[in-house]
């Protein structure tokens, strides 16, 4: 069965899920919740998040599974991956050609166990043809390891960061350039968040993973980069206590884009008096979630589908507009649906 790679939210509707745990109450964890720490123990109420760059590619990942390190699983975002007539951007071709037991080794090697009942490798398929806008669109396709979790637990990606296969253009996005930051979320975090945004910044005017290929004229590649994300991890900094915890079985992390490539069209505006007529509201909404990259979203998800099924790859088919609208609607309500309850517009509206 596929095993899905959880989405990872901004920072926006990480920060509003985060706050609203720590102050959960044990009779309210059977409570239905749409946050992604329901049912877990309250999180920690300081901690620190190490950025790493955010390549603009496609997702893909690699399980193996009960100790077998030759016939591992190659997965897309949406499914399981076989062949390359219903490939994903060139992903099978790429990685069903590298010797990925000698990468389970490495990371067995670092772990300290040669036995396992999952190694679940994540990362991106980028490069040539994959995407556009982006300074790694002039390399030629790799795949960047970004996430490993073993037996059900993610580890700490500092301490694997060797773990690759450079000559078979499989790399790992911890040898780059990484950034981090201390979160109290009991505080305001208005400061924090500029300093990642000026960090994101830093990633969109040049991308510091591009910078270290160089061309045919041995100049360093340089151009945009996507942005950041920014990954929960053990430090000094994270208060734990018997009622708060860091859980290393839920990959606790959010991203921040650069405004090329960020899915809502204004950032959020403080709370205000809404109009008190509810089109206005939907507008406002509407205004601050659909920005053109969501759009393209929609077509690359399309896109997808379609190579799943090992058709002609039409995105823009007028045929397929009512598919399109369908995605971008739940993706939008689902990303921003923070957004949307504070704007008061209920779903059937947003819709």
């Amino acid at each position: 069965a596929h095993i899905a790679y959880p989405s990872t939210p901004n920072f926006q509707n990480f920060k509003a899920d985060y706050v609203h745990a720590l102050d959960r109450r044990p009779e309210d964890e059977d409570a239905e919740s749409s946050d992604v720490f329901a049912s877990r123990k309250r999180p920690p109420t300081r901690a620190t998040f190490v950025g790493t760059v955010k390549l603009h590619g496609t997702n893909a990942t690699i399980v193996f599974n009960d100790g077998d390190k030759h016939h591992p699983q190659i997965q897309s975002r949406s499914w399981i991956l076989t062949d390359t007539k219903k490939d994903n951007c060139g992903t099978y071709a790429l990685l069903s050609k590298a010797p990925l037991a000698s990468l389970v080794d490495q990371i067995l090697a670092i772990h300290g166990d040669t036995t396992f009942r999952e190694v679940f490798i994540a990362g991106e398929v980028a490069g040539k043809g994959v995407q556009k806008g982006v300074a790694i669109t002039a390399l030629e396709r790799f795949f960047a390891i970004f996430n490993i979790r073993i037996d059900g637990r993610w580890v700490d990606m500092r301490q694997y960061k060797t773990c690759g296969l450079p000559d078979h253009r499989i790399y790992n996005v911890a040898q780059y350039k990484a950034f981090e930051v201390d979160i109290d979320f009991r505080q305001p975090t208005a400061e924090v968040h500029e300093r990642m945004n000026q960090y994101t910044t830093e990633v969109y005017d040049k991308c510091p993973f591009s910078a270290t290929f160089v061309d045919g004229r041995g100049q360093p590649i340089s151009g945009r980069g996507e942005g950041i994300v920014w990954t929960m991890v053990r430090s000094p900094f994270m208060d734990e206590d018997e009622d708060r915890e860091f859980d290393d079985t839920f990959l606790c992390n959010f991203k921040t884009k650069g405004e090329q490539f960020s899915a809502t069209a204004n950032a959020p505006k403080e709370p205000k008096v809404l109009n008190p007529v509810l089109a206005d509201a939907v507008v406002q909404f509407v205004d601050y979630a659909l920005a053109e990259r969501r759009l393209e979203q929609g077509i690359e998800y399309l896109e997808g589908e379609q190579a799943r099924e090992g058709k002609p790859i039409a995105g823009f088919n007028i045929k397929l507009t009512g598919a399109f609208m369908k995605w971008v609607t739940e993706d939008t309500i689902k990303e921003e649906r923070n957004e949307m309850e504070r704007l008061g517009v209920p779903e059937k509206d947003a819709k």
